[in-house]
């Protein structure tokens, strides 16, 4: 499988890629921007492309409007966005319009690496997900964090 990653936070989007590679998963590059993420995209055709929702200029909503775009322009690849917040009004907009290969997952709540590479498995075989922003507790007082199907 080929992935993409976009993140201005150079330290997160580094240590993904390492934590990817180190998992199996073919990293086809990692870009700061939405204007890279696309030229990346097109010259490597990903399976998929792990999006942060905010990113330069404004850091509003660029990835999600450059994960549209890329939606648009190539419809089977998987879009799986990361936000350090809640940002329902994209995510759920992207998966109303682009029902398959779709996840989003609130970064502080991938609590291990299997979460993440179950998330970018479901995603690049047209399956959704989404990070749990409410359970129940586990026994052991923690709620237990997965990427579930949206």
């Amino acid at each position: 499988m080929r992935v993409v990653i976009a993140d201005d936070s150079a330290l997160l989007r580094e240590g993904l890629v390492r934590l990817l590679v180190e998992a199996g998963i073919d990293v086809a590059g990692a870009v700061a921007d939405g204007p890279a993420l696309e030229a990346v995209v097109a010259a490597t055709r990903p399976d998929v492309a792990i999006v942060d929702i905010r990113m330069p200029p404004t850091f509003t909503h660029e990835g999600a409007e450059t994960a549209t775009r890329l939606r648009t322009a190539w419809p089977r690849l998987g879009i799986l966005l990361l936000s350090q917040s809640i940002e329902s009004r994209f995510a759920l907009e992207l998966a109303r319009t682009h029902p398959t290969g779709f996840g989003y997952l609130l970064k502080d709540r991938v609590v291990d690496v299997g979460t993440l590479i179950d998330a970018i498995e479901r995603v690049a075989g047209g399956g959704r997900c989404s990070t749990r922003t409410s359970s129940p507790t586990s026994s052991a007082g923690r709620r237990p964090e997965a990427a579930l199907p949206i």
